[in-house]
């Protein structure tokens, strides 16, 4: 049963994929969109990797905070470099985002804490960017004065956001285990053991340091990727002013929520082209502006991925085989 949904999740993700992909082409010239990539700038093309390169170091730094301390010290962000670009590394090219189990496993294993505490972390750190995400996207579009749709959608995920970062920082998950608890969790020590880890990490007032500075890091990081979307702007030679591409950029990462192919194939640029397009932007160019944000997002990361498994000495298939185990994919 567990090879049959995987082999399900993988065939559902290449379907919409596919689909997304379909309509991108039959609403945008792509030989127009191949022609402008033809004419891109180099410079800020580089300028990319760079604010690629700071990103990926800020989401460091700040999993380092969430990160449950271990032996009494807590992890640098340097060490948490190596196991964060495998992650990025198992989203790119395996299916369901199986990179974020995975970097919770080298992390366990490298930090010498509990894989369920490692997960915990990472599912409370990705909870947080995406209700930041939105927030920032929110303000974006209505100081814009984006579509009224896209201020509506924007705004409703802000407001969802803001409130489960309320209840993180000040009562965390606790009072939802002591409810499963009276429902009869209790009869079995062992799972409530691991629910009771798990939770722990998921805020609350004794996290809420932790949690407040991952809310600085998350609004740094994101701005920073709305500079990527930027300078791939400069770079086909769009007209897109620096809150255009905030509301491009928390659009886009939101398209890749939806199940896809590995590297959000598809779901990416569907969403960046959509949004762009509402903007004023040219098909063309906003499509020649999500293939160039989603190569330099995804390739630079994807290969820092592989030369860390090989410096860590772990195997990719082995990390993919426990990080299914303890998801239970």
């Amino acid at each position: 049963m567990r090879r049959l949904r995987r082999h399900l999740i993988v065939a559902g993700g290449l379907v919409v994929s596919a689909v997304a992909l379909w309509f991108v082409v039959q609403s945008v010239d792509v030989a127009e969109a191949v022609d402008v990539l033809g004419r891109a700038d180099v410079v800020p093309l580089v300028a990319i990797l760079g604010v690629v390169a700071v990103q990926a170091y800020v989401r460091a730094w700040r999993w380092s905070v969430l990160l449950p301390v271990a032996a009494g010290r807590r992890p640098t962000a340097a060490r948490m470099v190596p196991p964060m670009l495998v992650g990025y590394l198992g989203n790119a090219i395996l299916p369901a985002r199986l990179g974020e189990p995975m970097r919770a496993v080298i992390a366990a294993r490298r930090e010498r804490i509990g894989t369920t505490e490692a997960l915990g972390s990472v599912l409370v750190e990705r909870l947080i960017d995406i209700a930041i995400l939105a927030i920032v996207g929110s303000v974006a579009a209505f100081l814009f004065g984006a579509p009224a749709w896209a201020v509506q959608l924007l705004g409703v995920a802000a407001g969802v956001g803001a409130v489960g970062i309320v209840v993180l920082v000040t009562v965390g998950l606790e009072p939802v285990l002591r409810v499963a608890e009276r429902l009869g969790l209790g009869r079995w020590p062992a799972i409530r053991d691991v629910a009771a880890r798990f939770v722990a990490t998921l805020g609350g007032r004794t996290r809420r340091g932790a949690l407040l500075s991952a809310v600085g890091f998350s609004t740094v990081a994101w701005l920073l990727d709305a500079t990527s979307f930027w300078l791939a702007g400069q770079a086909v030679g769009a007209d897109l002013p620096y809150l255009g591409a905030m509301i491009v950029s928390a659009v886009s990462v939101m398209g890749t929520a939806v199940p896809s192919a590995p590297g959000f194939v598809g779901t990416f640029e569907f969403a960046a082209v959509g949004i762009a397009g509402a903007l004023g932007m040219p098909g063309a160019e906003a499509l020649a502006l999500a293939i160039v944000v989603h190569a330099m997002t995804l390739v630079p990361l994807a290969i820092g991925g592989a030369v860390s498994l090989v410096a860590m000495g772990a195997d990719l298939g082995e990390v993919a085989h426990a990080a299914e185990a303890q998801r239970g994919v």
